[in-house]
């Protein structure tokens, strides 16, 4: 059916309750104007008519934000009430398309130890229905609740709507047993995402379908007319808070050396890998993993153990280890880089370079060690800085020396602020002095440290990270920005304590420019020099270590 003429049409109103005005939800009906051509000749001076009718079990905000969207595809509705060539309902049908996705995500301050939860425990207190252990409220977004009481049902007493995400955060730092339910693009760091039903929304890999607390809505064609619309839009939804292609999974670790122990530990077992061989492949899955290294590759490197030795370095077929991680960027900030002198660290700049390995924080001279790196993933800026404040002095990078970038506070607020505007978040790395002045590696900063991390915070760093602890630190929010002071070890060979074992890995989810969440995942070097993933015991040990410590 074509028209030769523009046609007037009036926009949906709703009332703040979300409902048509004066209009019965069983005979909403949307008409779609579609200026393009929906099944007419090429030569058509018009728009094409198709009209939707509204499943008056889709929350009304969903159909108003549709209305919206598609008025982004040259489309203008009114209500009428009758003569549907589309339908927007809450189930798919065989030649249906998903127009609607909104993904819902249960969460927990960020010094939360909670595991997870499901949906039979989420709608169990949501409708009052069942009590939990794990919470007894849940503070839900206002903008949330029309499609979460289309998911679970009613909501009972122990739903507490709030303004918006900042209101969220704070009632669940005060009340330790609240979660909350985000939209997944509203998430924040002061929170952190919870797992639900096995699946987390924060994973690259994610089966969006699968995610079972979202708010979705299809359309389905009735006519020819109707048909032609549904071919003429785009594959994917018109409408999603989480499109993968704005999506990175960034992994940040603490300090590697491959070497001493570690090294005798792989030649023993024969496999380049070996240390990597149980949590490779999780920090290989993000977007971008990058690790500390603090010693060079050498040719001629010999396995070493022996007692009081601190001359590092690696063969270059231990990169392997590296590799199965996924390693995509290389911190230089170690105090260990020219412990065999510049020869060998200037090769492992050119090895970095023949792997396309990206390095920042160090470098062939004091210039390209203090250059920010600006890296791009998916359609996210990101620059990363760092510095070594440690020393020695021979580790330190001059104007015509290779080494890592000497710490000076000035200087590096002055690279934040300059790189700032070029990006979307800047991440900073400081190797820090690891004993305090007993010569023990503790829990909470050390003198000076804490200044120092928070005036780069403070200058614009979106994250500020201590590379250089060997058991992991406290950490500290400041507002929306994270200072982790220190993560501990990952591929060393410190086995002689627990807390020297354990490490923390930094998994941070970047979405449309913006650091969404944080998760802090614990390893655990084993005596054989291989790591695991710590028990669930072992986690809440750790954590409860760091999140104490931290006053939290």
């Amino acid at each position: 059916m074509c028209y030769n003429q523009c046609m007037h049409v009036k926009p949906v109103t709703l009332t703040p309750a979300g409902r048509a005005s004066r209009l019965p939800l069983t005979t909403l009906v949307l008409m779609l104007a579609i200026l393009a051509l929906a099944g007419c000749g090429q030569d058509a001076a018009g728009p094409s008519l198709a009209r939707l009718l509204a499943d008056p079990a889709v929350p009304a905000p969903a159909v108003s934000s549709l209305v919206t969207a598609l008025a982004g595809q040259q489309v203008t509705a009114s209500p009428v009430a009758e003569g549907a060539d589309l339908t927007l309902g809450l189930s798919p049908s065989p030649d249906s398309r998903l127009a609607y996705e909104r993904i819902l995500v249960p969460v927990d301050r960020f010094a939360s130890l909670m595991t997870g939860t499901t949906m039979e425990e989420l709608r169990g207190v949501w409708t009052g229905q069942v009590a939990s252990s794990n919470f007894h409220t849940i503070y839900a977004g206002q903008n949330a609740m029309a499609d979460l009481q289309a998911l679970l049902g009613p909501p009972s007493a122990a739903v507490k709507p709030q303004l918006d995400a900042a209101q969220v955060a704070d009632r669940l730092w005060e009340d330790h047993l609240g979660i909350g339910i985000l939209p997944f693009d509203e998430l924040l760091p002061r929170v952190r995402a919870l797992p639900l039903d096995g699946l987390s929304a924060l994973d690259n890999q994610l089966d969006q379908s699968k995610w079972p607390l979202a708010g979705r809505a299809w359309l389905s064609s009735q006519s020819a007319q109707g048909t032609a619309a549904l071919q003429r839009l785009p594959g994917k939804p018109l409408l999603t808070n989480r499109n993968p292609s704005k999506l990175t999974v960034l992994i940040m670790t603490g300090t590697t050396a491959i070497t001493r122990g570690t090294g005798v530990a792989i030649e023993k077992s024969g496999d380049p890998a070996f240390p990597a061989r149980v949590i490779g492949p999780v920090l290989a899955a993000a977007d971008i993993t990058t690790v500390s290294n603090e010693i060079p590759f050498m040719d001629g490197c010999v396995p070493d153990n022996s007692a009081g030795l601190m001359s590092f370095c690696a063969r270059p077929e231990w990169w392997a280890t590296l590799a199965l991680s996924g390693v995509k960027l290389v911190d230089l900030t170690g105090n260990h880089l020219i412990d065999f002198g510049t020869e060998p660290f200037t090769r492992t700049l050119s090895f970095y370079a023949e792997k396309g390995i990206k390095t920042y924080g160090g470098g062939i001279n004091d210039e390209a060690a203090r250059a920010p790196l600006i890296v791009e993933d998916h359609g996210n800026r990101l620059a990363f800085l760092g510095a070594n404040q440690f020393g020695p002095d021979y580790d330190w990078a001059k104007a015509d020396y290779p080494g890592s970038a000497q710490y000076d506070r000035d200087q590096m607020i002055a690279a934040i602020q300059a790189v700032k505007p070029k990006v979307n978040l800047v991440f900073t790395d400081l190797q820090w002095t690891e004993e305090n002045g007993n010569g023990d590696y503790t829990v909470e900063p050390i003198p000076g440290q804490a200044e120092d991390f928070e005036a780069l915070s403070d200058a614009g760093a979106d994250v500020v990270t201590g590379v250089q602890a060997h058991a992991p630190q406290t950490a500290e929010l400041r507002g929306n920005r994270l200072i982790l002071y220190g993560l501990g070890n990952l591929y060393f060979d410190q086995t002689w304590s627990w807390e020297t074992r354990t490490g923390i890995v930094v998994r941070h989810t970047i979405y449309e420019g913006r650091l969404l969440n944080t998760e802090l995942l614990v390893t655990v070097i084993d005596p054989d020099m291989q790591l695991r993933w710590a028990t669930p015991e072992e986690r809440v040990k750790v954590l409860s270590s760091v999140f104490k410590a931290s006053g939290w």
